[in-house]
């Protein structure tokens, strides 16, 4: 079932059931709460995040967003830190794909085979040029034949020369449609420069352009409210350090125990 498809069965339960969820249950997207799911931004793309298995209910969102509880829970920290982290990611992929269609290519890439072709050439020019003075030769002992014939096989030669040379010049028609990529700084994908406009208005139409730029406005919102993202830490340190915080709550050896311990010790040493 699509991301889609789970919304809106999810709305029309809640309209049939009556919806008796709150927006603190475990089991409803805060990040919707609070202004959007990424999961659902880039569905059936190339970036795609995966499904959301969460509720998404615009009335929880509604409720929430009216509630003395907004802001107060943490969910918009947890949000922006997400969002932050997606921006931090496209900006490293746009500066993969500039340094890819500007950096200059191995010359063995750009043109195979060039030092070996440039040999070939030189040794053919050698060899026309000794063929000459031979046909002057052959025209004034009146060997017509064979100085007609020595003629014909030059001007060939001449041709495969002129041949050779065009090859010496020519790229690797790879690298010359790379060359002319461009790169969406919105988004990171490659773009072909004067590309056809229902292609360009396709692409910016798309889900992924299209997501990106929501996940920015969400970030220049937060800014311009005066509010800030603190930088990102590692991935897995925020749920290793609540494991942490849950194992000594849950710990047998409370605070009261650990100082009727240091008593009893203490009354021991006396």
């Amino acid at each position: 079932m699509t991301d889609t498809a789970r919304q809106l069965l999810q709305e029309l339960m809640g309209e049939l059931e009556g919806s008796g969820k709150k927006y603190t249950d475990p089991d409803v997207c805060k990040d919707h709460l609070v202004d959007f799911c990424p999961n659902q931004l880039f569905t059936n793309t190339k970036v795609d995040l995966g499904p959301c298995d969460l509720v998404h209910d615009d009335r929880l969102r509604k409720s929430y967003q009216k509630s003395d509880d907004k802001g107060r829970l943490g969910y918009e920290e947890v949000f922006y830190d997400r969002v932050q982290r997606l921006s931090y990611d496209l900006q490293r992929k746009v500066r993969r794909a500039l340094d890819r269609v500007t950096a200059e290519a191995d010359e063995q890439l750009v043109n195979p085979h060039k030092e070996e072709k440039e040999e070939r050439a030189i040794i053919l020019d050698e060899r026309i040029k000794q063929m000459i003075p031979q046909i002057e030769q052959l025209g004034e002992s009146d060997n017509v034949e064979e100085a007609f014939a020595m003629f014909s096989q030059m001007e060939r030669m001449k041709g495969d020369l002129d041949a050779l040379k065009e090859r010496i010049d020519s790229i690797n028609p790879m690298f010359k449609n790379e060359k002319r990529l461009g790169v969406c700084d919105v988004c990171g994908a490659l773009l072909v420069p004067n590309d056809a406009s229902k292609r360009l208005d396709a692409h910016n139409e798309g889900k992924q352009h299209q997501g990106y730029i929501r996940i920015q406005k969400a970030l220049d919102e937060l800014k311009a409210q005066g509010g800030s993202v603190r930088e990102s830490r590692a991935p897995g340190a925020r749920s290793r350090e609540r494991s942490v915080k849950s194992r000594r709550s849950r710990s047998p050896y409370s605070r009261r125990d650990r100082h009727r311990s240091y008593r009893d010790g203490s009354r021991r040493r006396r």
